[in-house]
């Protein structure tokens, strides 16, 4: 038998190492926000919530009721011909995807962007090896605002590499994503929620005003987060602030069904939930860039100390062979 001592001092060890695990876990949790919609930091400050009337200009949604088991089977089936044809073919995996972009990317990201860096990644091959997924320009749009929110803090040659490594990794066009980005903000200046309103229900003939149309009438629309961080980033240039109550407004606007969490009892949509991640995690988000800023400061002090401290060796040495030349 092992003595009762040695059996306790190798538990207590183990137990000292699990609680280590366990900060350093938490401190992770804690710096690494959710890699969903969000739109550039200079967007949403300042921006006001909308009167409690404007839902007043959408049409009202009947309420939404849980199919039956025919509905069900009919929807399956409908998948099976649309989709049954692809059953076996090969899927190329997400850690392919994240493998190109560290080779193109070729230096390891900041710590403290790993995290964003490998979700961004993940969540948007996923959603391209998806056989329902038809990029549009709300994509596009969401990509880049998520983008352009995560990597605030780099310098700005550090953020273009990256983006352009991010785009290179899905096998996309760096100019055809921001491109299509730009024409949904250039679209939106000067539009109203009303507009928006308009353009989802067939009113807009422009390519943005077809998207959002699409995303209501096209029953095989698949909604992606992507696309949902693309909503966000409209909602914030109309002037809308992304909450509880306008997402549901969206939402309900686009056609986007609901689901009842069996944990909370609550019913949303994935947009609506969305939206509430984009809110949880823009503190998030400032806290990490706020300590990156200070690392970086903290780094930048050390070197410079160092530079003086060789600098000042070098005059005093420099000083000492005068004399002695003298």
């Amino acid at each position: 038998r092992r003595p009762a001592s040695l059996i306790c001092g190798r538990a207590l060890a183990g137990f000292s190492s699990l609680v280590m695990f366990l900060r350093k876990a938490l401190l992770v949790a804690a710096l690494a926000a959710p890699a969903a919609a969000f739109a550039p930091t200079g967007s949403f400050g300042g921006l006001q919530l909308r009167s409690s009337h404007a839902s007043a200009m959408l049409p009202a949604t009947p309420s939404l009721r849980a199919p039956s088991c025919s509905a069900s089977s009919l929807q399956m089936g409908e998948m099976a011909e649309k989709f049954g044809h692809l059953r076996g073919a090969d899927v190329e995996p997400c850690d392919k995807a994240v493998k190109r972009f560290y080779e193109l990317f070729a230096k390891p990201v900041p710590f403290v962007f790993r995290t964003a860096t490998n979700e961004i990644l993940y969540m948007s091959h996923l959603d391209l090896v998806n056989a329902r997924f038809n990029y549009d320009i709300f994509w596009a749009l969401g990509f880049y605002s998520t983008y352009d929110l995560f990597f605030a803090a780099l310098d700005e040659g550090v953020r273009a590499n990256l983006f352009k490594s991010l785009v290179g990794a899905l096998k996309l066009d760096k100019d055809v994503v921001k491109g299509d980005a730009e024409k949904v903000l250039e679209w939106a200046k000067g539009k109203t929620e009303a507009d928006v309103v308009a353009a989802i229900n067939g009113e807009d003939s422009s390519e943005v005003g077809q998207a959002l149309a699409n995303a209501k009438s096209n029953k095989d629309f698949l909604y992606t987060r992507n696309f949902g961080a693309g909503l966000i980033k409209l909602m914030q240039v109309v002037g809308v602030e992304p909450n509880s109550e306008t997402s549901k407004r969206w939402a309900e606007a686009i056609g986007f069904g609901s689901k009842t969490s069996a944990l909370t009892g609550m019913s949303m949509s994935k947009f609506e939930a969305d939206v509430g991640i984009f809110l949880s995690s823009v503190e998030k988000m400032q806290e990490v860039m706020q300590l990156y800023a200070d690392v970086e400061a903290r780094e930048k002090k050390k070197v410079a100390e160092k530079l003086a401290e060789k600098a000042a060796k070098a005059a005093e040495e420099a000083s000492a062979q005068a004399e002695m030349a003298q």
